[in-house]
Order: structure tokens, then sequence, then C-alpha cells
């Protein structure tokens, strides 16, 4: 699991020092914020809330500070306890698998019907 890159710069934007700026597309625009996002542990998908983050206005991007990464690693080595959890939310599981192979039957009927001579 790898979680979004960190930042040490809660202090500078507090002070009003340098600006900072999203790696990924370079924007200034960043703001603090709470964020939600989940993580795939084993073949459990578990949702952390409350996540505090640097996000970029412009793309979204999120950075955590060092103190976030360390909280969400210990959780993550604790197992995601279910005690610990806050809540449940029950998530709809989508697959294209059968929607595939259905493109597939559909295209290639398609190619028959307009490969076959005009009567």
């Amino acid at each position: 699991m790898q979680f979004p890159q960190t930042a040490n710069v809660d202090f500078e934007i507090e002070m009003g020092g340098p600006l900072v700026s999203c790696t990924n597309c370079g924007s200034v625009d960043m703001s603090r914020t709470d964020v939600r996002t989940a993580f795939w542990h084993g073949d459990r998908l578990v949702v952390v809330d409350g996540i505090s983050a640097l996000v970029c206005q412009t793309c979204g991007e999120q950075y955590y500070d060092d103190q976030t990464v360390v909280q969400l690693d210990l959780l993550r080595g604790a197992g995601f306890p279910i005690g610990q959890a806050e809540a449940e939310i029950v998530v709809p599981v989508f697959s294209l698998r059968n929607r595939q192979a259905t493109d597939r039957d559909e295209t290639a009927a398609s190619d028959r019907v307009a490969a076959e001579p005009a009567e």
C-alpha cells in the first residue's frame, strides 16, 4: 500500500512562508482540508476518513505530512482493526468481465452482418 506524498509545509503555510506548489501540475492553489481515502488491505477494502491533507485545488493531488503518514502506517500495521472502525459502508462491486464478453459478442455479430453480401 502506498500513501500520497508527504510534505513538510504546515509551518510555512501557516506563517505565510514560501508558496508551496503542486508537484503534479505546478499550481500554488493549495489548501489544507480533511479527506477520505480507500485502501486495499489484503482482500478487504477499508476507508479512512478525517485525514488531514494539503490538497491542490487545480488537480486534486493530496499531500500528507509526516505525522499523518505515520498514523496511517500504524493503522495499516494493526490490520485496520474492525473494533476501531467508526462506521461501515456497503460498496457495490462491478465487473467488466461480463461486459467485455458481451461487447465482443455484439461487435462480432455486427461485423458478421456488415460482411454479409446484400441481396
